[in-house]
């Protein structure tokens, strides 16, 4: 070979290696694919990613007793067995003067709270007997205790197989002076430190740290993960992450990743894995304007909108859309300081329905928490119009037996599935035209193709039991694409079901006799 052989050779080669095709396919297996970003994508034509806003339901909880105060602020959600919890933060009125900039923040008190409901709506505070206020211990408060340092509790029900039996809830809780302090608890109710000393610390020249820091289990990186208040250019409200395999010692905070796009404040994060899909994870963060006033009565700048990011790993977030996810609408009392924060954690209170809670009227008597509902998966779709677009998925690997879609369209729209091989040739059974026309509104619709039976056949000529939506046995393991074709209609995620139907290995291709 000579050398200017040696060369074009060697050319080829990599110009083979930056093909669509020179990446190995995706194994999504049975987990939901969600359009959070454009990840899935290979190739669109008239079709767009659409975000899409929850709708606000009812008033949920309002500042009914003398030790919530004004705020309701940093609530967390999550179902516990058979009901859900919700804690956030009950605080005094400010010291000072609302006039004295250098105390308005500072609460005369600050402890968390706990309510329950079995429906997500109907939410009561229990008297929980544990800490005392104003000589009495007949409330919902959970911490501090008796003088124990640690305030403004982020609590998570514990989902690591290997946790104790003591530590079935977790929480980090401020220490002051830009320290963390971990904590655990057999019930969600009495709780206790876990070590005197704090778990995480930031040093100058980022000693940001103040509430509220995040914690959970995540089960698909088999870790702890921590989301913290972080300096960005010293300038810029941010957040850094951390991990630990015991939740008392933690990595150094790396500063979360959020792409090229603008930098803006972000004041709360309230990051959530995705249950529904592992592996995905999803931010609600509080976009924060400081030097904007619309009452020009109110003590204070700052306005608030909150704002949806994802991730795939939990450091690098998508900014897909800088628009909010939620804006404080026509009430002019949300148009003010620090409102419309969201809580951390999403509540399937339905099949039909998931359920988020923000809280409004910040630092107002008639501060409360309202909760929102989304579709399953309704966070983002990939949309087309009316006069109709396309996309091709990047290539996967086979492992089911359904090809299940979560969708919306108008009584005019459509949606049609194709199934290419990975270079994109059709493959026969799966094409385009032999595709059932799909159109209304649905969560789990199985795709089915007009096909013959005959590609369902054993070697001695019996019959499988068929379905039109059973991808054959020649599918399972291939690498494939799928092309959607759509008209007026969103799609927000699709998945393949796992086998439910025992299908033998051995089978005939549609046209085939049957016969060995």
């Amino acid at each position: 070979m000579t050398a200017d052989t040696r060369r074009f050779a060697l050319f080829w080669l990599a110009a083979a290696a930056t093909l669509p095709g020179a990446d190995p396919p995706l194994r999504i297996g049975a987990t939901r694919q969600l359009f959070l970003d454009e990840y899935l994508i290979a190739s669109k034509k008239n079709v767009a990613l659409k975000l899409h806003s929850p709708i606000a339901r009812e008033i949920v909880l309002t500042a009914d007793k003398p030790w919530e105060g004004q705020t309701l602020t940093y609530p967390c959600v999550f179902q516990d067995g058979g009901k859900y919890r919700l804690y956030y933060r009950a605080s005094g009125p400010p010291t000072g003067t609302a006039q004295d900039s250098s105390s308005v923040r500072i609460m005369a008190w600050s402890y968390t709270a706990m309510a329950e409901s079995t429906d997500g709506i109907h939410w009561t505070k229990p008297d929980l007997g544990v800490v005392e206020f104003q000589g009495s211990r007949r409330n919902n408060l959970v911490w501090p205790v008796d003088g124990q340092p640690g305030s403004d509790l982020f609590p998570f029900k514990d989902s690591n197989p290997e946790a104790p039996a003591d530590e079935r809830y977790k929480a980090l809780a401020n220490a002051g002076e830009h320290r963390l302090l971990a904590l655990g608890s057999p019930d969600g109710v009495h709780w206790r430190l876990l070590q005197k000393e704090p778990v995480l610390a930031h040093l100058p020249p980022d000693p940001m740290m103040d509430p509220p820091n995040l914690a959970f289990w995540d089960g698909n990186q088999k870790q702890y993960v921590a989301y913290l208040r972080a300096w960005i250019h010293s300038r810029i409200r941010g957040f850094r992450r951390s991990t630990s395999k015991d939740f008392r010692h933690w990595t150094p905070a790396v500063m979360v990743d959020y792409g090229d796009g603008e930098v803006e404040h972000l004041y709360t994060n309230m990051t959530t894995p995705y249950d529904r899909a592992p592996g995905l994870y999803l931010m609600f963060a509080k976009r924060f304007v400081p030097n904007r006033r619309a009452d020009p009565n109110w003590p204070a700048d700052g306005l608030s909108e909150t704002v949806l990011l994802s991730s795939r790993d939990g450091q690098r977030f998508d900014r897909t859309f800088m628009e909010p996810f939620v804006r404080p609408g026509l009430d002019p009392a949300n148009w003010r300081d620090r409102s419309i924060m969201m809580a951390r954690g999403i509540l399937e209170t339905s099949p039909s329905e998931l359920s988020l809670y923000y809280f409004e009227h910040y630092r107002s008597d008639t501060v409360r928490l309202r909760r929102a509902t989304l579709r399953p998966d309704g966070f983002i779709s990939i949309s087309a119009p009316y006069q109709g677009g396309e996309f091709t998925t990047r290539p996967f690997v086979v492992e089911g037996q359904e090809l299940e879609l979560n969708y919306s369209s108008s009584v005019a729209g459509s949606i049609r599935v194709e199934i290419q091989d990975e270079t994109g040739k059709p493959i026969p059974g799966f094409r385009l035209e032999e595709s059932a026309e799909i159109f209304g509104d649905e969560l789990s619709r199985v795709v089915e193709w007009r096909r013959g039976h005959a590609d369902l056949l054993t070697n001695d000529g019996r019959e499988i039991p068929f379905k039109p939506s059973y991808l054959t046995p020649a599918l399972r393991g291939r690498t494939v694409r799928l092309r959607f074709v759509m008209k007026a209609a969103d799609l927000f995620s699709f998945r393949l079901r796992p086998e439910t139907a025992t299908l033998p290995a051995l089978f005939h291709p549609a046209g085939s006799s049957g016969r060995p």
